[in-house]
């Protein structure tokens, strides 16, 4: 299995350009190499910049070299950062071909994936909380968004696999978001149950639940069973994830939500 990598530099800033705090993109990459190795995978990290760490990958947009993010916005003020992803997975693919998932810079394992093995599909996808599908915010921007999040992605090289990467990489250009391109591909009208197996365009997509394998709930509490941590935009402070934001995770925040749900009522 490879756990596939990348990031532009180390500092990550915010869409008004504000840098976050104690957050460094390469170590998060290199717990992500030390977790991968422990449990038996080959990690590959692509350097998008400067990262320092990685084989080189051009990205020419100037304003993704410096601020991590590019000029165009899908809908107003909703940042797009990571074009190059479609065509650097089709890359290391080529060169590795065996079971790719596919990691966002700020993503990380926390545990052995070995469950995510199977002859059932060529790519896994991982599916938002139902919590997380309502409000304003979504509604507005349920095209981009819909069910699933584009950081944590299980690749098998099988041929209906790279001709949807070729889909990915040409939908992506014309939307101007890998994350908008990728629900256009793989999703359903209604929102799929999680473990289910589609078929589109003889392509098998498998909906993992992303409460375990794409986890970026921090503020809604934590649990046992989550394998890939995602320190994501808002939740970059989580990141190192010691044992005592951990404890605030599993016991404090729980507390204060159940707090504030009865004050409501």
């Amino acid at each position: 299995m490879i756990i596939l990598t990348a990031a532009n530099k180390d500092i990550s800033r915010d869409d008004h350009g504000k840098v976050y705090k104690n957050f460094s993109f390469r170590k998060v990459i290199e717990n992500t190499i030390n977790q991968a190795t422990e449990f038996g995978y080959k990690p590959v990290v692509y350097d998008l910049g400067t990262l320092g760490i990685g084989k080189p990958f051009s990205v020419t947009d100037e304003n993704f070299s410096t601020n991590g993010y590019y000029t165009n916005e899908p809908k107003k003020g909703y940042k797009s950062k990571s074009l190059f992803k479609p065509e650097m997975v089709k890359d290391s693919m080529l060169l590795d071909r065996e079971l790719t998932v596919y990691l966002d810079g700020d993503a990380t394992l926390n545990g052995s994936i070995d469950e995510i093995e199977s002859d059932d599909y060529d790519l896994g996808v991982t599916l938002r909380k139902k919590s997380e599908m309502e409000g304003e915010w979504y509604e507005e921007h349920k095209d981009i968004v819909k069910y699933v999040n584009a950081g944590v992605i299980f690749f098998y090289p099988t041929n209906a696999t790279f001709d949807f990467l070729d889909a990915w990489i040409e939908t992506t250009d014309e939307l101007g978001n890998d994350q908008m391109a990728l629900n256009s591909l793989v999703c359903p009208n209604e929102l799929p149950e999680e473990y289910s197996i589609i078929v589109k365009d003889g392509l098998r997509i498998k909906f993992f639940p992303g409460e375990i394998y794409n986890y970026y709930y921090f503020d809604e509490g934590f649990s046992s069973n989550i394998k890939i941590f995602h320190f994501k935009g808002p939740v970059r402070k989580y990141f190192p994830f010691t044992k005592f934001k951990r404890f605030v995770c599993e016991y404090i925040l729980p507390a204060r939500n159940r707090l504030v749900q009865l004050v409501k009522h």
